[in-house]
């Protein structure tokens, strides 16, 4: 994440919350229930040698997981379902280029199936970028599509870097913001938006994992830094406290069409939950993006209000 670039929080000059996520993704593509298949994402955490024991496989009993570990197993069922619905929306309809903002440890470009003409741009930090792809190419991996890396921080203007690196804002585009926007403040959340939509042709969409509004009380800060404690990620220090834009009214403003997902309709399309008790139901890994809620739900739980769910937007 570019907020993370420069702080205390990192771990070999990798930020804790990408090791977590690819973390996760490791701990899914594990589970014989899996809903991706990440061949990647163990090695990155083991190659980073974490001084945080993430786990990166599912447990055969994860109730009696120690308390380190239940917590990040926990985000690991909501990883999985929040990559498998990205990954399903990438795949339906693919435009000419795809860009990602704060890709992180994402190895989409690697592990999916794209056209044979797709083009990938991943904008994250370079300490990020060049990790991954030093672990990439020792597992002689390559990407599917033209893919091409860009060294930015996203809470500053990016945008020259993206157009100056072959980007063609005359084309579409399919824009993934994941595990970005709660990292930014208010103003930085609105600035990634307005670019979106100012750099997005005819034909374009977005997918988009919302942040949520964090207030700035002395309840949530003892929240966060217990999570903190008990993890090793440094969230309470990591997470913004802002009052979020809603991407809706802004992408709606642009002249967009947007559709709203909660955590609690992704986790119904694909059969999971969010429970180291219970954690499929009868329906595992049958779903698709499409039945994960076309138009804005209702049907979000009081849990969902720690996650912010998803927007799908099309131009």
């Amino acid at each position: 994440m570019a907020d993370a670039e420069g702080s205390g929080f990192q771990d070999r000059g990798l930020p804790l919350t990408a090791l977590a996520v690819a973390a996760g993704r490791a701990v899914e593509s594990s589970r014989p229930d899996r809903l991706v298949w990440d061949p990647f994402a163990a090695d990155l955490v083991l190659a980073a040698r974490s001084h945080v024991d993430m786990p990166v496989q599912w447990p055969a009993r994860p109730a009696d997981a120690t308390p380190l570990q239940q917590p990040l197993l926990l985000a690991s069922i909501y990883i999985g379902v929040r990559t498998r619905f990205i990954d399903d929306f990438l795949l339906d309809g693919a435009t000419a280029q795809t860009v990602i903002l704060g890709a992180g440890l994402d190895t989409r470009a690697f592990r999916l199936e794209w056209p044979a003409d797709a083009r990938i741009f991943e904008i994250d930090s370079a300490n990020v970028l060049d990790f991954k792809d030093s672990v990439l190419a020792g597992l002689a991996a390559t990407p599917g599509p033209d893919r091409t890396i860009l060294h930015a921080d996203l809470s500053q203007p990016w945008r020259r870097h993206l157009v100056s690196a072959g980007f063609d804002p005359g084309r579409s585009t399919t824009w993934v913001l994941e595990g970005l926007l709660p990292y930014l403040d208010a103003a930085g959340q609105q600035a990634v938006l307005g670019e979106v939509a100012a750099l997005s042709a005819p034909g374009s969409r977005a997918v988009i994992e919302r942040a949520v509004p964090l207030p700035k009380t002395d309840d949530l800060d003892a929240q966060l830094q217990e999570f903190s404690l008990r993890t090793g990620l440094p969230m309470s220090e990591l997470l913004a406290r802002a009052d979020p834009p809603d991407p809706v009214s802004v992408l709606e403003a642009a002249g967009w069409r947007c559709a709203q997902h909660s955590v609690q309709d992704l986790c119904t399309a694909y059969g999971r939950v969010i429970s180291l008790a219970e954690s499929t139901s009868a329906r595992p890994a049958s779903g698709t993006a499409r039945d994960a809620g076309a138009e804005p739900s209702s049907s979000a739980q009081p849990g969902d209000q720690s996650r912010g769910g998803f927007v799908t937007a099309w131009l």
